[in-house]
């Protein structure tokens, strides 16, 4: 395999100097070769935007960091094909490490990616000078860190990412034959916008064995077909064997006006300190670039085998708000469940809207210290159709009484 060391090129390894030209010309020589590998070894390697290329694998070594740039100038806007830019969240193509339109490429090794949140983010202190959250100081930062977009046949593995800041960990986005194994994505869970993996209007995609703990949601799926040219379902999702937290949702499965998401197998996740933990949610509101013009459809979506612990909420949250467009949600499955958390699961319809054959098999829910419902009982299932409790038992220790509003 022909290899291409970035150093050759001239990249330099001192944490300070900008090195995308160097990095860039590698990669380029290796795709004009028929391809092969590309190896960042050996140090700290600042970069701004670098263009993948088909058949070329990037290789960060134990040793080296290929580490964002802090200067907003190193991440140019630019044109993506069948990409709508405008209609994208954020409105923005900026990313630091751009797939567009290629194939069979990798980002591989045992490095990091340093994503150099604090360069971007503002803390905010409260009057005992503690930081109760941070901002984004620009809206030039990196939309997406990692941006796979219109590829076929891209792995990921092996690879740390930390302090994803002001965007999403990795975006993948009307792509097919996708995986993550492996990889490794943490940061400040105070930092905005810091998502894990997000999937959207994708096929065959598998994050196998991953860990991620974010400031939002952990791992998206979605079906937001705003940015293309054709609509494309996303289907054929398979998540397995992590380990999840964030300051906001572990998953979240399907947003406001999505299109189609089918065929998902989520299994063997631990899930912990995280407000809540598996959200099935079309909300009440968003962002005009992060909503589509579709009735939403989930079905045949399959759940198993999950510790959920320390949940600040619900452990569990299917809900459709009003204004939403509502295709179908039908055969939801959650199976082998041991949760414990500050409330019971959710799982709630409109009378127009009704959510269908949803399972519960061999699932405990523990709540500990729960703001009381007055009907226990009727509170937390609504105008659904073929509700079905096997085996799943709902407990509640330390209760405290005290009335609550789901919809505050």
């Amino acid at each position: 395999m022909l290899e291409c060391d970035v150093k050759n090129y001239g990249a330099v390894a001192d944490g300070k100097t900008v090195n995308t030209k160097a990095i860039q010309e590698a990669i380029d020589d290796c795709a004009a070769h028929g391809g092969g590998r590309v190896i960042v070894n050996g140090g700290v390697f600042v970069t701004g935007t670098i263009f993948m290329k088909s058949n070329v694998d990037l290789c960060i070594e134990p040793n080296a960091t290929l580490k964002a740039s802090g200067n907003t100038d190193d991440y140019p806007d630019f044109p993506c094909e069948e990409f709508n830019v405008k209609a994208a969240p954020r409105a923005t193509a900026k990313c630091i490490i751009y797939f567009g339109y290629i194939e069979n490429a990798s980002l591989t090794g045992m490095g990091k990616i340093d994503c150099n949140g604090s360069a971007f983010c503002n803390p905010v202190y409260d009057e005992t000078n503690r930081v109760t959250e941070y901002v984004r100081n620009t809206l030039l930062v990196p939309a997406r860190m990692v941006f796979i977009m219109g590829c076929t046949n891209i792995n990921v593995e092996n690879i740390t990412m930390r302090e994803m800041a002001g965007g999403w960990g990795y975006w993948v986005n009307n792509s097919q034959y996708v995986t993550f194994t492996k990889a490794k994505l943490y940061c400040n869970p105070l930092y905005p916008n810091a998502d894990g993996i997000h999937i959207n209007c994708s096929s065959d995609v598998t994050v196998d064995s991953c860990i991620v703990h974010s400031g939002d949601d952990s791992i998206i799926i979605r079906a937001n077909t705003n940015t293309l040219q054709e609509k494309r379902v996303c289907e054929r999702i398979i998540v397995k064997g992590c380990v999840l937290s964030s300051h906001h949702q572990a998953v979240r499965i399907a947003w406001r006006n999505d299109g189609i998401i089918k065929n998902c197998i989520l299994s063997d996740l631990v899930i912990t300190k995280t407000r809540v933990g598996i959200a099935l949610e079309l909300p009440d509101h968003s962002s005009p670039t992060d909503f589509g013009e579709n009735p939403t459809v989930i079905e045949n979506i399959l759940i198993s085998n999950v510790i959920l612990d320390e949940i600040e909420d619900m452990p569990i949250k299917m809900v459709i708000y009003p204004d939403n467009l509502y295709g179908k949600f039908k055969n939801v499955r959650f199976s082998n469940i041991t949760s414990t958390s500050g409330q019971y699961p959710l799982v709630i319809g409109r009378p127009d809207a009704v959510i269908e054959d949803v399972y519960f098999d061999n699932c405990k829910f523990t709540v500990k210290g729960m703001k009381k419902f007055p009907d226990r009982q009727t509170s937390f299932f609504a105008n659904v159709k073929g509700l079905h409790l096997n085996n799943t038992t709902f407990d509640i220790i330390d209760d405290k009484v005290e009335e609550i509003n789901y919809y505050e």
